[in-house]
């Protein structure tokens, strides 16, 4: 819902950062409906808060995310954010409902609450703001909330990945982007259509923003429209990349979404097609690895040993549903 833009969805990491920024305005006295808030794309969006109020020393806020996507279970989401003075510098911690991770592999070290990096330093950004707004330079510590968050985590991947007791708060860029639709798929073909009458002959495809980013800048040859975000539809775009005729298909991902090409799913999201830890340890003739808990995990203890094996399979599957299409993986390494 950012102005001038029509319907848009966010992600729970800039749904918690309005929250909060609407606590902190909350804890000075200022009641307002609504907030504005940079998200990871450097966007400005204005979002509406549920409720707010001010009570015994502390601001709270409350917003209900909005989705995409029906089967998305944070669609209708409460997020709640409680804002206090604090000795120390601008903090943001998890609350109940927020998950706290206990496995290594994730972004996030062990028992710390499972607020991803980038919606962080949202959030962060977001309190800091308001504290210029208000005038003051005081210690904030804003606490994130989910009231269904530990009944909501049994329906995600959280359980298996060792994230307990909650929902992750997450997002790399702000907007969420409604892969299962028919809108996304057409919207795709017409970027491999444009590319292809272009009079390009070979064509990158990468499974979302972070990793089209990085690949641009290993494969400077390219024009920016080269590069095609597929989501999770990796045989689907192979195909339509076969079908308009394209010579030669770059695979650019990062280990968990080129393991599971080489897996052979051709829909790689989490929730059709877990990682397969003992899979991947078979693939890499690495027997500790199928006890790891994420394929970046098991990255980061290789050091990358063995993993030419899984993008050589990932590339065939590619080539295999595109028709025989020559492909060339690029792995990137976990950030």
């Amino acid at each position: 819902m950012g102005k001038g833009r029509g319907e848009r969805f966010y992600t729970t990491g800039v749904w918690a950062a309005v929250a909060a920024k609407g606590a902190v305005f909350s804890l000075f006295g200022r009641k307002v409906e609504e907030v504005d808030v940079c998200i990871p794309t450097g966007e400005r969006v204005t979002l509406p808060l549920a409720s707010v109020y001010c009570q015994r020393g502390s601001g709270w806020a409350q917003v209900k995310k909005r989705g995409g996507e029906a089967q998305d279970v944070t669609n209708g989401l409460v997020i709640e954010a409680t804002a206090r003075f604090s000795e120390r510098a601008v903090m943001v911690s998890g609350g109940r409902g927020v998950g706290v991770v206990t496995k290594k592999g994730l972004k996030v070290p062990v028992n710390e609450p499972a607020i991803n990096p980038v919606p962080r330093i949202t959030i962060l950004r977001a309190i800091g703001e308001a504290l210029v707004e208000v005038g003051s330079n005081r210690g904030i510590e804003v606490v994130i909330e989910v009231p269904r968050g530990e009944e909501l985590a049994l329906q995600t991947a959280n359980p298996r990945l060792g994230i307990a007791g909650g929902i992750s708060i997450l997002g790399t860029r702000g907007t969420v982007v409604p892969y299962s639709t028919k809108s996304f798929l057409d919207s795709m073909r017409v970027e491999l259509k444009v590319a292809r009458a272009q009079g390009l002959r070979e064509v990158v495809l990468t499974p979302g923003r972070s990793s089209r980013e990085r690949v641009e800048r290993l494969l400077t040859h390219l024009p920016r429209f080269a590069f095609v975000e597929m989501g999770d539809f990796v045989a689907f775009a192979a195909r339509e990349a076969g079908r308009l005729g394209f010579e030669l298909l770059h695979l650019a991902a990062q280990p968990g979404k080129m393991a599971k090409v080489a897996m052979g799913f051709k829909n790689t999201h989490a929730r059709r097609h877990p990682m397969d830890m003992v899979r991947l340890a078979e693939m890499l003739g690495i027997q500790e690895v199928a006890k790891m808990n994420t394929a970046r995990e098991a990255y980061l203890f290789t050091g990358g040993e063995g993993w030419e094996r899984v993008t050589t399979i990932a590339a065939q599957n590619l080539s295999e549903w595109a028709g025989g299409v020559a492909v060339k993986p690029h792995l990137l390494p976990p950030e």
